[in-house]
């Protein structure tokens, strides 16, 4: 029986951004998929040998973490998207309100000024418009806005991978820092001139790292 991996994908990516990751682990491993706004309805996560996701999708493994997983990939994430008193390596929750405000108005141009961040400091010409509902758009923003896992942190003893580029303009590399520093079983690799779509633009390199991880 094949060992099970499961990716799960961030804010406003569908399953299709995470295909590539599924085909590249497709052999020796079971893989399913599933994008963060399916995680965030839930509220669970089915039990898995290997998760691997990132960002939104990071902040809910970390939360949810099912009892059967013995291994966790997590790429250009964090615990807490939203900076605080104490913990600097987070956007200001002004700016989640305002692209709250904004979804509303406009979804197009601001998932266009979000894509293009998420490619800093690659260039990003793909958008071809508005792909997930509106209201899911909107939940994951407020799930982001509110989120804190910081005390679950340290005991999540599993075994993890944390990826991240130090170029990241939606999540500061400072993130993935505090994780490899509280997280007891963390393993940083820090992509020094990239930002925070790292398997679009560094994936053999990404999937290098992680299948060496799941299978040393």
């Amino acid at each position: 029986m094949k060992p099970t991996v499961l990716i799960i994908s961030g804010w406003a990516h569908g399953i299709e951004a995470i295909h590539p990751m599924g085909d590249a682990l497709a052999d020796p491993y079971d893989v399913q998929l599933m994008t963060g706004s399916e995680v965030l309805k839930t509220r669970s996560i089915p039990a898995a040998d290997f998760i691997v996701t990132g960002s939104m999708g990071g902040l809910l493994a970390m939360e949810l973490l099912p009892a059967r997983c013995d291994k966790l990939v997590l790429i250009s994430s964090t615990a807490k998207f939203c900076s605080a008193e104490g913990y600097p390596c987070g956007t200001h929750e002004r700016i989640l309100k305002r692209m709250i405000a904004a979804l509303k108005r406009d979804p197009e141009t601001v998932l266009n000024n979000f894509y293009r961040n998420v490619h800093h400091p690659n260039s990003f010409h793909t958008f071809t418009g508005v792909k997930q509902p509106l209201e899911d758009l909107v939940e994951g923003l407020e799930y982001l806005l509110a989120a804190d896992v910081r005390d679950m942190v340290p005991s999540i003893r599993v075994p993890a991978l944390i990826l991240h580029g130090a170029r990241d303009r939606i999540i500061p590399v400072g993130a993935a820092e505090w994780l490899s520093a509280n997280m007891p079983n963390g393993e940083l690799r820090i992509f020094a001139d990239d930002g925070h779509a790292l398997p679009a633009h560094r994936f053999d390199e990404s999937m290098t790292l992680i299948r060496a991880f799941l299978n040393p």
